[in-house]
């Protein structure tokens, strides 16, 4: 019979050696994948009318230029973070999740 030594190295090889060939698998499986990710730019649409549309009808000039300067800052926001950044007036098409809507 193996001494508890013996099966204790045991375990922690094949541990060591299970853990290893999980990782290499993964690594391979996701290496296609991750360098079309990297090649690819994200992009973020800002609807500018809803955005417009938050604001109250008898809002002051002020309010409305804050809330265009608010605009602003989150377009400039996202395209510093390395975002596309496009107007939804000029979307053709594009999932629900790439808008940024009004915090309002």
């Amino acid at each position: 019979m193996p001494s508890k030594t013996a099966w204790l190295i045991a375990v922690l090889l094949s541990s060591g050696l299970g853990s290893l060939g999980g990782y290499l698998a993964t690594s391979r499986t996701l290496e296609e994948p991750l360098q079309k990710l990297s090649l690819t730019t994200p992009v973020f649409v800002l609807d500018r009318a809803r955005w417009v549309k938050a604001i109250p009808p008898d809002a002051t000039p002020e309010v409305v230029t804050k809330a265009m300067d608010a605009w602003r800052q989150k377009a400039d926001q996202l395209a510093g973070a390395g975002y596309l950044v496009l107007d939804s007036g000029m979307v053709v098409a594009a999932p629900e999740d790439v808008y940024v809507h009004s915090e309002r």
